[in-house]
């Protein structure tokens, strides 16, 4: 598992004082409200503030004192170390941990799981298979088991049958 993982994007300054404008990669960007430490590229910033609306938010640093330095942020991404986010929920993972475990279905090995794409109502999860790429919805009914110490995802097959996408 990744140490570090990353959580949002800034996206442009915000005012005269260093806030940035942030998006958020997060299906509940709440978590992230209580972080006292961020890394962008590399280099470590105190948060002094932080407030959140929906994916986005604004963000405030220690050092990022006006318009000039916060601009030299702009487009960067923010990451986090795991031990200073809070725990997931049973059932709920980071998409940095899901990225590269296989998918099984029936018991048969379809692939890799490569991509997470997010649209709102359900998370749709894209697997690279020896034919192209398949994809599917991340739907409870469907997702039997995910165990990423082993690296593994089993999907119930009759589920799989009828809401997979052969791309």
């Amino acid at each position: 598992m990744k140490t570090e993982l990353t959580i949002g994007k800034v996206l442009k300054p915000h005012g005269l004082k260093g806030d940035v404008k942030i998006e958020t990669f997060s299906s509940n960007p709440a978590r992230f409200s209580t972080l006292k430490k961020v890394k962008l590229d590399g280099v470590e910033y105190a948060v002094r503030r932080i407030t959140l609306e929906g994916a986005f938010g604004m963000l405030s640093l220690a050092g990022i004192d006006d318009m000039n330095a916060a601009e030299t942020l702009r487009g960067k991404m923010i990451s986090v170390s795991r031990g200073d986010l809070p725990k997931l929920e049973a059932g709920n993972y980071y998409i940095a941990d899901l990225l590269g475990i296989d998918v099984y279905v029936s018991g048969d090995r379809i692939g890799e799981l490569v991509d997470v794409l997010q649209y709102g109502s359900a998370d749709v999860y894209v697997v690279k298979t020896a034919e192209g790429t398949c994809s599917f919805p991340a739907l409870k009914q469907l997702i039997k088991s995910v165990d990423i110490e082993k690296g593994e995802m089993i999907l119930d097959g009759m589920v799989f049958d009828r809401v997979v996408v052969y791309n």
